[in-house]
């Protein structure tokens, strides 16, 4: 994994860290640890005082984790980070990684206080560090900002980012499913917009305790949807696969009708009681179908456009 950082003073850098390994822990809260072993530039010696390193992911902050109080005096000194993230970063890093690929990259970069001193035994100019007017004297310590121009870049290869970060932190029990609508889309945003209104009054029914409100409002979501309840799929041009989401659509439809609830006259309707576990199951249900309908249809219109 041959990928360093640079502790650097506005582009002087002064101490190197090299990544010896990156893994995964924790389940519900998963971090990344990250761990470098440092070298500082040769006759000096470097202070972290306080000290993060953030990580990104396509323009996405993946998590950030800090430092504190480690001198780095010679080759060899471990600074291990611990990066909080969550189960659906791990996920958008894992879903960005091309097939073809077998090394990736993660974005890094340092910021926060460190301190340097060169060696009064040195040279006035610190094998090969030009001194600068505001420098201290060989000895003696001075603080500064830890910065970067551009970022560096982690090369983690993809067996080991499974094996060591997502196999750790899974957790056997339970899968999290967070859904995303896609923004860039202002035409498909303004035509679900009922649609997501009703999923939200869906989520108030269900931290209330009101579980056929769920079923309720879930129905009302999938008829709010633009075309309902036939021309919702229409701008999928492969007709087969259109013919098959219809059916889940369908289905659902039924399912989310037979659980007994008040319809919007007031009047009872369905045919099986509902309890707190089947309003989760048809809470999940109707998130998966709006986030993963919604970007596919998305990504139909930007074909059809192009």
């Amino acid at each position: 994994m041959p990928s360093s950082l640079q502790v650097q003073q506005a582009g002087r850098w002064w101490a190197t860290l090299d990544l010896q390994a990156l893994s995964g822990t924790g389940r519900l809260n998963p971090r990344l640890q990250l761990y470098f072993t440092a070298r500082p530039v040769e006759h000096a010696r470097v202070i972290l005082h306080d000290v993060a390193i953030r990580l990104e992911h396509r323009q996405e902050l993946v998590g950030e984790g800090r430092v504190m109080g480690i001198e780095i005096a010679y080759d060899g000194v471990g600074v291990n980070f611990e990066v909080v993230t969550s189960q659906r970063l791990l996920r958008w890093v894992t879903d960005s990684i091309a097939p073809s690929t077998s090394v990736f990259e993660i974005e890094a970069r340092l910021h926060g206080s460190a301190s340097f001193r060169m060696d009064p035994n040195s040279s006035a100019e610190g094998r090969g560090i030009a001194r600068r007017v505001d420098d201290p004297e060989p000895g003696q310590w001075k603080q500064f900002e830890v910065s970067s121009s551009s970022p560096s870049f982690l090369q983690v290869p993809r067996a080991e980012w499974y094996e060591r970060v997502l196999a750790p932190t899974r957790y056997e029990q339970y899968r999290y499913l967070e859904v995303v609508l896609p923004r860039s889309d202002e035409a498909l945003k303004e035509e679900w917009a009922k649609a997501v209104a009703n999923l939200d009054n869906a989520e108030r029914a269900y931290a209330s305790g009101d579980d056929a409100a769920v079923f309720l409002h879930l129905r009302g979501a999938l008829d709010a949807l633009p075309g309902a309840k036939k021309a919702v799929l229409d701008d999928v041009r492969d007709e087969k696969k259109r013919g098959y989401l219809d059916a889940v659509l369908v289905k659902a439809g039924e399912f989310l009708h037979g659980g007994r609830h008040v319809a919007a006259n007031g009047t009872r309707a369905g045919t099986f009681p509902v309890d707190h576990m089947d309003a989760a199951f048809a809470l999940d249900l109707m998130r998966v179908l709006l986030s993963h309908l919604s970007l596919m249809l998305s990504a139909e219109r930007q074909r059809a456009t192009n």
